[in-house]
């Protein structure tokens, strides 16, 4: 009875935080960035629905996973958001703007406006900007920067590490002689984030070992490597995206959207079929294990790449959030043993022709509707 208390608690809860994200979506929509950061990600009560949640999957870890690669992929996922609660809780972010010959060596912090200093003098020795040679487009923009007695270069996709702190490149003033450097320091919520990552690779990589075969699993390959190099030909136009993470980071969740669409056209057919429904529902089944962990990979990919680019490797953006919730969706048959609706055919078809919507939402309905850094996308 008391497992069956906290399973429920477990499941209702990740639920809850599903409807939550979603709502906070159409909510940045409608009263701003500013207003979904304060009264719902930056919240203790949101941090607290993620808590528990974390909470109540470890009580039933002992006694369901074991040790196991299903138990890693969990557990990688508590340290992910354990990274996540320490950089909520000691994170420095903020920007400093600073003119050509000018020496600074303290920042305004983000939500308080605060004057922090860091431990290092930074000094504007030139600001440039690069273009592309058949045109007046830019390329990157770019700070030569004394910090200290070092004299370092920071651009787009480029940033300078000291001391725990890092420096991005953020804005530029219109007579090119100064410029505005984002300065973070989280080195520990980092640390512990990137190694949820990794813990969270091996487990993706041990249960497709165990449950595909190779040779299934290279005839994906096929679609990923040729969106991969098509995507890596292209000359972006935009500084941000000039970076080798955009092709891993793109093809790869361009083939778990593939998987999915395949995965919904085989619902239509077995709600359509009902001799071949149970069948169907054994293919979709296999092909969601790696419809699913390349999707994971490639939100991470896009959060490592976020950290480099904009200081961050989260930070609640439309596209960002309900690609988190597509990734929760679709988890959830994974868990038929403990929710039995899965276990029915006919349920289980139902609800991955449903799941697909979000999947338009985060291709479509977010950058024709919601909006974001992500629009150009």
């Amino acid at each position: 009875m008391k497992k069956n208390w906290v399973k429920y608690l477990a499941f209702g809860t990740l639920i809850l935080i599903m409807i939550v994200l979603a709502s906070a979506t159409f909510a940045e929509k409608i009263h701003g960035s500013e207003f979904a950061q304060k009264q719902i990600y930056g919240t203790i009560w949101f941090v607290a629905l993620w808590g528990i949640l974390v909470v109540s999957a470890l009580c039933i870890f002992p006694s369901v996973l074991r040790i196991s690669p299903a138990f890693l992929l969990h557990f990688s996922m508590v340290i992910i958001l354990a990274g996540a609660f320490i950089t909520f809780l000691t994170a420095k972010r903020g920007n400093v703007h600073i003119r050509q010959g000018e020496t600074v060596n303290s920042f305004v912090s983000e939500g308080d406006a605060k004057r922090l200093s860091f431990p290092f003098s930074v000094k504007l020795l030139l600001f440039d900007i690069e273009y592309h040679e058949d045109s007046y487009q830019p390329v990157d923009y770019i700070s030569f920067l004394m910090v200290d007695d070092e004299v370092c270069r920071v651009s787009m996709n480029r940033i300078f590490k000291r001391q725990g702190y890092r420096i991005y490149q953020m804005e530029y003033d219109i007579d090119e002689m100064g410029t505005t450097l984002q300065i973070a320091y989280d080195p520990v919520g980092i640390a512990v984030t990137y190694l949820g990552y990794i813990l969270l690779a091996l487990s993706m990589l041990w249960i497709l070992f165990l449950r595909i075969k190779w040779k299934k699993i290279l005839i994906i390959t096929i679609p990923l490597a040729a969106i991969w190099y098509y995507i890596s030909q292209l000359n972006p136009m935009t500084p941000v995206l000039r970076s080798p993470l955009l092709a891993a980071h793109v093809s790869i969740i361009m083939v778990a959207y593939l998987l999915l669409l395949t995965i919904m056209i085989l619902s239509i057919v077995g709600l359509a079929s009902t001799k071949r429904r149970e069948k169907i529902k054994k293919v979709s089944s296999y092909m969601l294990y790696p419809a699913i962990f390349l999707l994971t990979a490639g939100i991470f990919i896009g959060a490592v790449w976020a950290n480099i680019s904009w200081g961050r490797y989260w930070g609640w953006d439309a596209k960002e959030t309900w690609a988190l919730i597509t990734l929760l969706v679709y988890a959830l048959p994974f868990h038929s043993r403990s929710l039995p609706f899965f276990r029915d055919t006919k349920k289980f078809h139902i609800y991955n022709l449903t799941a697909f919507i979000t999947i338009l939402m985060t291709f479509f309905g977010v950058s024709f509707f919601l909006g974001g850094i992500h629009s150009y996308v």
